[in-house]
């Protein structure tokens, strides 16, 4: 899946580590097995591995089976943290953001979700390469998805509070609703609710949704004359 273009992308660390052809080509042979993760988050490993490469020549290690066991060992971690912050926050958040912006701001609500995600996703690229160029083998301690879950939580929160904000002001700016308070109203009891059963673990979010739906749809029916 990634390993061809992981292996592509070592073509100039075997460059610089070996001067013969013939090394170089196996360097590389070695690196074509199967290698899969997120796309955004593949340079964690990237990084990490043209260090332990540079460390197996420096020490004259016997065996250079760590760093087919390291490869292996980070393909759950990075696509899991990867799919987590990239999929499911923030090209979601950025996304739907763009949208409310493209309503009330014409062009520019695309120009923000162009700007701002690929900001995001081409920062977390080069600091991942950076990073575990220099930590090598103890890059993994930052790929601990139980350290990573409770900042997806908190975003996701945040995330999900600044979408209602949104979708109500936008609402009331371009449309005039004359029940703007009651629909401020209905979100914040909404949001703290959400909250509350989320934290609890009581029901799912997918349940959630559909009640905010029906809620929605019956307070609607209700204040229309």
């Amino acid at each position: 899946m990634l390993g061809l273009g992981f292996c592509y992308c070592l073509i100039p660390i075997a460059r610089r580590l070996f001067k013969d052809r013939k090394k170089q080509a196996a360097f590389l042979k070695r690196h074509l097995d199967f290698f899969n993760s997120h796309p955004y988050m593949a340079n964690y490993s990237l990084g990490a591995v043209a260090n332990i490469e540079q460390q197996a020549i420096l020490k004259n290690w016997d065996d250079i089976r760590p760093v087919e066991v390291f490869k292996k060992r980070v393909i759950g971690p990075l696509g899991s943290i990867g799919d987590t912050l990239f999929w499911q926050l923030l090209l979601p958040f950025f996304g739907a953001l763009g949208v409310l912006m493209l309503i009330g701001f014409k062009t520019w609500g695309a120009l923000f979700f162009l700007l701002f995600y690929n900001f995001f996703h081409l920062f977390i690229r080069f600091r991942g390469l950076v990073k575990s160029y220099k930590k090598g083998f103890d890059i993994i301690r930052d790929l601990s998805l139980r350290g990573t879950k409770k900042y997806f939580i908190s975003l996701q929160y945040t995330f999900s509070g600044i979408l209602g904000v949104g979708i109500i002001v936008l609402l009331s700016r371009i449309n005039q609703i004359e029940y703007a308070v009651s629909g401020k109203a209905v979100f914040l009891i909404s949001l703290l609710f959400s909250f509350l059963m989320v934290r609890r673990q009581k029901i799912s979010i997918d349940f959630q949704i559909i009640i905010a739906i029906i809620s929605s749809l019956l307070v609607g029916l209700m204040l229309t004359p």
